[in-house]
């Protein structure tokens, strides 16, 4: 269930380790200059969520795509749906927004518009939304069309096209269109009656842009207790990620109104999209409250600039308990095979780097052998002893050039590398490929896991972060100890030194 959101303004929290500010669009660019021993090829912004907006308002539902080297947000303000556009993604809030529709008084969806998505299908744009009368009863959803310019969404008039409804015409809001197998799907969230006990996802073919045909066929409703927060019980905010015959549904799930407002997913991989019993529930979220991050839910998914990194999108509550006063979020996820891993929610204030625009940001190191370097202690990461025991967990010691602390990057072009110690022909891995932090860091043998795969994150001023792909969490010093022989671990991402590293020749 949503609402119209009140202005509120907030205090951010600003951590002195922000020495990556917002920068102009201009010098978004422009490499930093960086120490002659961390060999960046090139290096990103930096910038910590949320994202800045222009009237530092509250922004919710966010709809985010990337066409023609732009990123656009598609929004509403309850009453008009607007489209903002920029070259990076951590100032699209910033930018003027482009008024496209705002309706006519006395007509069904005159009021309450909510979560407009932008798509590009036949070769003309259409925006769909959920509207109403005033009544919020009446919710139905409705679809825009405009120009036919593929690469500008902005280039063309929007006008309304059409209500899209099933045979059973349901309360009906989050439309999301997709495609799969040569056939267009529509999902949304809807009550199975006319009164407002809860909200199920359903799904339904359409045989063209702006229409749905056919009966509706639930695929979700609210079943583990951390889909029932909240009355009436809300599965809401349906958004596809498709990977090779995998068919994702990322969804919201508890009252978004609630701390507890999260994502969940439904998976279906055997191609039969209208049978509930071909849809598989994941038994935990997908992306759930963490830290001084409340209420994560109403994802998009963008690619960066060059198509290298997968970033999720989406609005959390500005502050504990303040529900429908919401700010947008991103941070970058990975894939575990043909599903999405997310992770946990980037707090608020820690230091992000921007989306990559070329595959020398996502892959800021050649290809050689270097030392891990941490700033915190200025210890080595090194292989006790340069042992050969696959399975040793790694640790930190004194710098001292032995072949012990020599680590090979090989770029995987993913945005990820591989790893592997010189001394021994073992690769850093995350040990059982565990989501949890503080697991424990290994040398392991090559099994092409993508607990053996690495971000390398260039976070400014000559210092990466090394993050694994299969937790998203950073190669860590626990509590910055100094001791020579200190074993290693993975820990969420934070402001701290003893997640900083130099990688050094």
């Amino acid at each position: 269930m949503k609402r119209n959101n009140l202005l509120v303004l907030c205090g951010l929290f600003v951590l002195a380790f922000t020495q990556g500010c917002k920068k102009s669009q201009s010098d978004t660019f422009k490499a930093r200059t960086v120490a002659a021993n961390s060999v960046a090829l090139s290096t990103s912004n930096i910038f910590t969520n949320s994202l800045p907006s222009i009237d530092n308002g509250s922004y919710y539902d966010p709809w985010v795509i990337n066409i023609g080297g732009y990123y656009y947000y598609c929004g509403s303000n309850g009453g008009s749906l607007y489209i903002t556009r920029s070259a990076i993604l951590e100032n699209l809030l910033q930018q003027t927004k482009t008024f496209i529709f705002t309706p006519p008084p006395g007509t069904g969806y005159s009021s309450n518009l909510w979560a407009p998505e932008l798509h590009y299908y036949s070769g003309r744009w259409y925006v769909y939304f959920a509207a109403d009368d005033g009544n919020n009863d009446n919710h139905r959803m409705y679809v825009l069309e405009g120009g036919s310019n593929a690469s500008d969404p902005l280039d063309g008039a929007y006008n309304y096209k059409a209500k899209l409804n099933a045979t059973t015409d349901r309360w009906a809001i989050d439309g999301h269109p997709f495609d799969f197998n040569s056939e267009q799907y529509f999902i949304w969230s809807g009550w199975e009656g006319s009164t407002n006990v809860s909200q199920y996802l359903y799904i339904a073919k359409m045989s063209n842009p702006y229409t749905i045909s056919g009966e509706r066929v639930e695929i979700s409703r609210p079943d583990y207790d951390w889909e029932k927060v909240g009355t009436p019980t809300v599965n809401e905010g349906p958004t596809s990620l498709i990977s090779n015959n995998t068919v994702n549904i990322i969804y919201s799930a508890s009252g978004s109104w609630t701390n507890d407002y999260c994502l969940g997913r439904i998976t279906c991989t055997n191609g039969n999209l209208m049978a509930k019993a071909s849809w598989t529930k994941a038994s935990t979220p997908a992306f759930a409250k963490f830290g001084n991050i409340y209420g994560p839910g109403h994802a998009s998914f963008v690619k960066s600039a060059d198509n290298i990194q997968w970033w999720i999108v989406y609005h959390s509550a500005n502050a504990d308990g303040s529900g429908w006063d919401r700010r947008v979020n991103a941070q970058q996820f990975s894939w575990n095979g043909d599903v999405p891993y997310f992770g946990y929610p980037i707090e608020k204030g820690i230091p992000v780097a921007a989306p990559s625009i070329g595959p020398s940001y996502a892959m800021p190191l050649a290809n050689g052998t270097y030392r891990i370097k941490s700033k915190v202690t200025s210890q080595c990461v090194d292989v006790p002893s340069g042992s050969s025991t696959p399975g040793l967990q790694i640790q930190e010691w004194t710098d001292n050039g032995a072949t012990a602390q020599k680590w090979t990057f090989a770029s995987l072009g993913n945005g990820y590398y591989k790893i592997t110690s010189v001394a021994s022909g073992l690769c850093l891995d995350n040990a059982g490929g565990s989501p949890d932090a503080g697991n424990i860091l290994v040398q392991e043998t090559d099994n092409g896991n993508i607990a053996q795969q690495w971000r390398v994150q260039d976070m400014a001023n000559g210092f990466f972060k090394i993050i694994n792909k299969r937790s998203l969490m950073a190669l860590n010093v626990p509590y910055s100890n100094q001791t020579p022989g200190t074993k290693l671990e993975q820990w969420w991402e934070n402001q701290y030194d003893a997640e900083l590293w130099q990688i050094i020749p």
